[in-house]
């Protein structure tokens, strides 16, 4: 052990006696921060994953260039043979070699840890997936070193090691790519992609050490130096020899043995999930559910041995939240695994049950030919089914698993009912949402100016989105009785009217705003823009599209720490007003939920909102505006014998939130010029607070063409009208998925500062030592020779 040190010390120290290594190191560097902050700055997210996405591909280069003269130099010199004439082990002298090369490499990688330390400047990083990262980084540039050594001990020639590490390196990563497969019999296709080094690199860096993962890539290095030892004694031993075929058996039996390791690995239990979220981890909510079960439920996985690649290690996925699941079932929880492309019967049960092939390509015979997959998943209980057609996102599995299993076994669904009849949005314009919503409840609509609407108390919440017409003093009386009897109610709000045809905004009418104020908090007549925390769009120009980004579009930032919010890190609000808590009655509570970032400011009146529009502001108005606000004890019930509800006359905005508070909450009609029969007093409104209410200052959010890109928006809706109806079983299994954790610098030249630091700072630091460092080892070899 101490003979292997001393080489790696030796090692590592030779190379910054060479301006090689510097020159390798800041090619390194330069290329990492230059790709880098090329994006992450556009993307305004706290994410080292476009980094560690390049990764790989700049070790393709890096390593075997620094590995190439370890072994392949010293044996052109000569000086080979003299270390393995000393009293050590050749082993040592290798696994010696191994280190210090790691070494450097480990001191290249933790050149780039300034970059997360910066980014504490302006965002939240999530500390946990980046020591996932570069612990996965680290054992990659294990794997590619071993690699690299076997190259060197190949060959005495430095660029034939590089030529043949690069090679080598390139068909590991290619293995498992589709790209590759796509051509391959399903025999060979399935174990070389169990071999390829990207997959496995990819499932450490998103936040997960996986006992598997480790297992690859230490098999990788024993492989690869078990090769590299052959090579290294295979000169030095006679071909007829005991020693030599032990020498050759031994090799053959561990590349045999890592081989079999990584093809068979697939049921090693055992992972490590590093996010802060804990996204790979089941939550307690899942865990309450299947502790909760009174009897079996039974999951059918229904998958095909021969599946695309891309969708290869989603299979492991699946099977690991499986076993979680059949773990906490308590027996409650039974788990069959089925094959529809081997057996008729099971593809008959799964088409009966919904679960349909995916086509997908692969090459056969020089031609391209058309082939049928399954990876779905059929939830079972009491004769009723649940299906996932097709699992294409591992990270919502448990989501999906958990909410079917729930449906399944409650007593009762809760039912929710869309408002209309004064210009709402509805469950038409909400088809992704509606459709998503309608998993966990009963979605009904309702047109609360009908003469026959009714707002029953089988009504567990209802949903008001973006009314831009007055609502009438009798829907506004209906509305408050709901609340007072305990109701629920999700208010999409709209402070502006937005024309898409002549990006032009207008006020919504105060008449149609002020609805709001019957519980509290008032919707501004305004769009708000955020300078800091937006989100970029494409624009079309003559030739080419080019990306700007677009205050207008928010992304929202959590308040304070609420179920609603937990684990989201952004929400994207297009087009958004901003929102005033009122007046607050004994018992009432406002919990702000969404912000923009002290970088903003609004627009109000008749305006133009494209793009490419400045954004009139005075810095010293910059601020944090109010965007979502949840509040319990929204209304206070009424006497016995007293009217339940009124209005009261009011023209502007300062004259409603006094009659607001005046009435401690009584409700407001803009739109009528004369007030109800009886008038309303402060004795009328003297019971307790009851009804909650989340109030948002957008209706657009939820629209299809924005929750494509930007999930996280009916996360947020869903999670709302669970805290709403108190289902707060899902609530904290849904928010479980990796959202953008916002980037937000206080201001440019602080966002110019950390990419410079890094991108010229850093380089330049290892300059300087090489600088440093070289003429002092000049001057104290001019020293000797003049001594």
């Amino acid at each position: 052990m101490r003979n292997m040190l001393t080489i790696a010390r030796k090692e590592l120290r030779g190379y910054f006696d060479h301006p090689t290594a510097y020159i390798l190191l800041v090619v390194f560097l330069v290329l990492n921060f230059f790709f880098y902050f090329r994006g992450v700055f556009l993307a305004n997210q706290a994410s080292l994953r476009s980094m560690f996405d390049l990764l790989p591909w700049v070790f393709l280069f890096f390593i075997p260039a620094v590995t190439m003269g370890a072994l392949a130099e010293e044996r052109r010199l000569g000086t080979l043979e003299v270390a393995l004439s000393q009293p050590i082990r050749d082993s040592e002298l290798l696994l010696g070699k191994f280190l210090g090369d790691l070494g450097f490499i480990a001191i290249a990688l933790a050149a780039t840890l300034f970059v997360p330390l910066l980014l504490l400047l302006g965002g939240k990083p999530d500390f946990g997936v980046i020591v996932a990262q570069y612990i996965g980084a680290t054992l990659l540039a294990g794997g590619i070193t071993a690699v690299g050594l076997f190259a060197s001990a190949l060959t005495r020639n430095q660029i034939t090691a590089f030529i043949v590490a690069t090679a080598v390196t390139f068909t590991l990563m290619m293995a498992g790519t589709e790209v590759v497969q796509i051509g391959l019999p399903a025999w060979i296709a399935a174990p070389l992609g169990q071999l390829g080094i990207l997959p496995r690199f990819a499932n450490v860096a998103r936040g997960v050490i996986d006992l598997r993962d480790i297992v690859y890539f230490a098999s990788l290095c024993a492989a690869f130096l078990a090769l590299a030892h052959w090579l290294l004694l295979r000169d030095r031993l006679s071909r007829k020899g005991q020693l030599y075929r032990n020498l050759r058996l031994g090799t053959v039996m561990i590349v045999a043995i890592a081989v079999v390791a990584n093809l068979f690995g697939n049921y090693i239990p055992g992972r490590l999930d590093l996010t802060s979220e804990k996204l790979y981890t089941l939550s307690d909510g899942t865990k309450a559910i299947l502790r909760d079960l009174d009897d079996v439920v039974t999951i059918t996985f229904f998958v095909s041995n021969e599946l695309p690649p891309q969708v290869q290690l989603v299979e492991r996925d699946v099977s690991d939240v499986l076993r979680d699941f059949r773990r906490y079932g308590r027996g409650n929880v039974q788990v069959i695994r089925k094959h529809p492309d081997q057996s008729e019967d099971a593809r008959q049960e799964a088409q009966q049950l919904g679960v349909m092939a995916v086509q997908f390509n692969v090459v056969r015979q020089e031609e391209l030919q058309v082939k049928q997959g399954w990876l779905g998943l059929a939830v079972q209980y009491a004769g009723e089914s649940d299906v996932i057609p097709f699992v294409g996102d591992y990270r919502t599995l448990e989501y999906q698993l958990a909410t079917n299993t729930w449906r399944l076994t409650r007593a009762r669904t809760p039912k929710v009912a869309f408002i209309s009849g004064h210009g709402e949005k509805t469950q038409t314009d909400y088809s992704a949402f509606g459709r998503e919503l309608g998993r966990t409840y009963e979605v009904t609509s309702l047109d609360l100016s009908s003469d026959s609407a009714q707002l029953g108390p089988d009504l567990d919440a209802i949903i008001v989105a973006g009314p831009k017409q007055a609502m009438d003093a009798r829907s506004r009386q209906r509305l408050q009785e709901y609340l007072q009897r305990d109701g629920r109610l999700f208010y999409l709000a709209e402070g502006a009217d937005v024309n898409l045809q002549y990006l032009f905004a207008s006020e919504v009418p105060d008449s149609a705003r002020n609805v709001s104020q019957l519980f509290g908090v008032r919707t501004n007549p305004n769009l708000v823009f955020d300078l800091r925390s937006s989100e970029s769009i494409q624009v079309p120009g003559q030739v080419f599209n080019y990306v700007v980004a677009y205050p207008f579009w928010l992304r929202a930032l959590p308040a304070d720490e609420h179920p609603i919010t937990k684990n989201l890190n952004s929400v994207v609000l297009p087009w958004a007003s901003t929102l005033d808590t009122l007046s607050r009655l004994e018992g009432r509570q406002f919990t702000p939920l969404l912000v923009t970032s002290p970088y903003a400011a609004y627009q109000q009146g008749n305006f133009e909102i494209r793009p490419e529009t400045d954004f009139p502001y005075d810095p010293g108005q910059l601020q944090q505006h109010l965007l979502a606000v949840a509040v319990q004890g929204a209304v206070r019930a009424g006497v016995a014998g007293e009217p339940a509800a009124g209005a009261l006359e009011s023209s502007t905005d300062s004259e409603a939130e006094g009659a607001a508070e005046a009435a401690d909450g009584a409700p407001l009609d803009s739109a009528s010029a004369e007030p109800l029969a009886r008038p309303i007093s402060r004795e009328a409104f003297s019971g307790p607070a009851r009804g909650r209410a989340v109030v948002v200052g957008d209706s657009d959010f939820l629209m299809d063409q924005f929750l494509r890109g930007t999930p996280e928006g009916a996360i947020f809706a869903l999670n709302a009208l669970d805290w709403l109806t108190q289902t707060e079983a899902l609530l904290g299994i849904r928010s479980k998925q990796p959202t953008p954790r916002p980037l937000v610098f206080e201001s440019n030249l602080e966002m110019q500062a950390v990419k410079y630091l890094n991108l010229i700072g850093v380089p330049l630091a290892f300059v300087i030592l090489g600088v440093v460092r070289l003429l002092r080892r000049r001057r104290l070899t001019r020293r000797t020779y003049a001594a």
